[in-house]
């Protein structure tokens, strides 16, 4: 029985220590996940909604969640939404456990929603409110006026 010279040794180490880094640097990409919808933009028309998701912020500050995909399902009395996420941060340590990185997701309704209701996969109405011409925060802020 032949030994194995000192140069197929030193071969199957380096390949034993490469397969082991490859298989350590190998990271399965984040799972998708249901973001919550936190409240819905209807545009003039009713078509045009944006949905505006629960995304995660960074401790940089940076949005570590994207859009993977959206869906409206529409009925003659609701339209069920639902926004799916993926985590995109490279560094874990570096995600925030908190909320707070509004994801705006616009989506084009078939028909237009009127006095539909909106609601999430589990059922529950998700407050619209009609686009102003400025900003966001100024559409809440003028939705929130309106209910009272």
């Amino acid at each position: 029985m032949n030994s194995p010279g000192p140069f197929s040794l030193l071969r199957a180490s380096c390949i034993l220590a490469l397969t082991m880094l490859a298989a350590a640097c190998a990271q399965e990409p984040a799972k998708p996940f249901d973001a919550q919808v936190s409240v819905v933009e209807a545009a003039p028309g009713g078509r045009a909604i944006t949905l505006h998701a629960d995304g995660v912020m960074g401790s940089g500050g940076t949005i570590c969640t994207a859009v993977e995909r959206a869906e409206a399902v529409e009925s003659p009395t609701s339209v069920t939404v639902r926004v799916v996420l993926r985590y995109i941060c490279p560094d874990a340590s570096d995600v925030k456990i908190e909320t707070g990185a509004d994801q705006a997701v616009p989506i084009t309704l078939k028909e237009p929603l009127g006095r539909r209701k909106v609601l999430d996969q589990e059922g529950q109405e998700i407050q619209v409110c009609p686009s102003t011409s400025g900003s966001f925060i100024e559409t809440m802020r003028q939705c929130r006026e309106a209910r009272r």
